[in-house]
């Protein structure tokens, strides 16, 4: 079910399946099981292009037999057309990236008793806005111990494209644009994170556009983060790291944290992973 989230390593998998019942003990025997379910069809996989500490690593992707399987359904198709080919090299830092914050969103859900819900992959979820719809990199909804529910688009930059251009579509200043087009006729609201994988000032960039398109609004949907930063500590949603227009060094979840104080005195306690 992890891999229909999104592409995994067996590092990856390994740390993630400290939310499950029955977590992997080693990384052995996670790569064991792997090979195991490519050998039965079930799973396939590939390398990165990028290289660090032990060499290219293995991602993981789901074959339509194992995908029918997860889904139980012998009939369900992909829901994207490259659901399951093999990631192009120019999109390999992206989905990296892209998968640690996946990874680390569940852990600190898991971590604060909070369950992730109406989870969509990237390109899956469609939001109609103006002439070009958005397709975020993610979109989830948390929901809190006590029934509250907050949901999220996720749009990970790798300072690829231009924070601030009026032609590019693809750029931040036209994503924000579509995302408060949306706002204004969704019935429920919700936020948008931006992980950084660049720089503090690639950061500021895009802090600063988000003021000046939500100058006067009561409420702010940017929420901007260095993806170190947030990878950085397992209680994620309440480490301080994240920016908004009106407010920077500031939790995801501040407005919700008085739930959570009961727990304190356990929660300071480390979690080995």
């Amino acid at each position: 079910m992890a891999l229909t989230r999104c592409p995994l390593m067996a590092e990856e998998i390994l740390k993630l399946s400290q939310t499950w019942s029955q977590p992997f003990t080693s990384l052995r025997r996670v790569q064991e099981r792997m090979q195991d379910l490519s050998a039965a069809s079930q799973l396939q996989a590939w390398r990165y292009a990028t290289t660090g500490q032990g060499g290219a690593r293995l991602y993981y992707k789901l074959t339509l037999t194992g995908y029918r399987t997860v889904m139980q359904d012998d009939q369900i198709e992909p829901p994207t057309k490259r659901f399951f080919r093999e990631i192009s090299p120019g999109r390999h830092r992206h989905q990296r990236a892209l998968s640690q914050f996946i990874v680390q969103t569940y852990l600190a859900a898991h971590f604060r008793g909070i369950k992730v819900t109406d989870f969509h992959p990237e390109n899956t979820f469609r939001i109609d806005c103006g002439e070009r719809p958005l397709w975020p990199d993610a979109r989830f909804t948390l929901t809190l111990p006590n029934g509250s529910q907050l949901s999220y688009c996720v749009e990970l930059d790798n300072s690829t494209e231009s924070v601030l251009s009026y032609k590019s579509a693809d750029s931040i200043l036209s994503k924000m644009q579509r995302y408060l087009l949306d706002l204004v006729v969704t019935p429920q609201p919700y936020r948008v994170l931006f992980p950084i994988t660049g720089s503090a000032d690639r950061l500021q960039h895009i802090v600063d556009l988000a003021r000046q398109l939500t100058d006067g609004r009561s409420f702010s949907p940017f929420y901007v983060v260095l993806l170190d930063d947030y990878l950085a500590d397992l209680d994620a949603f309440f480490r301080p790291c994240f920016h908004s227009p009106q407010n920077k060094n500031i939790p995801l979840l501040r407005s919700q944290a008085r739930q959570f104080q009961i727990h304190s005195a356990v929660l300071a306690t480390p979690v080995a992973l």
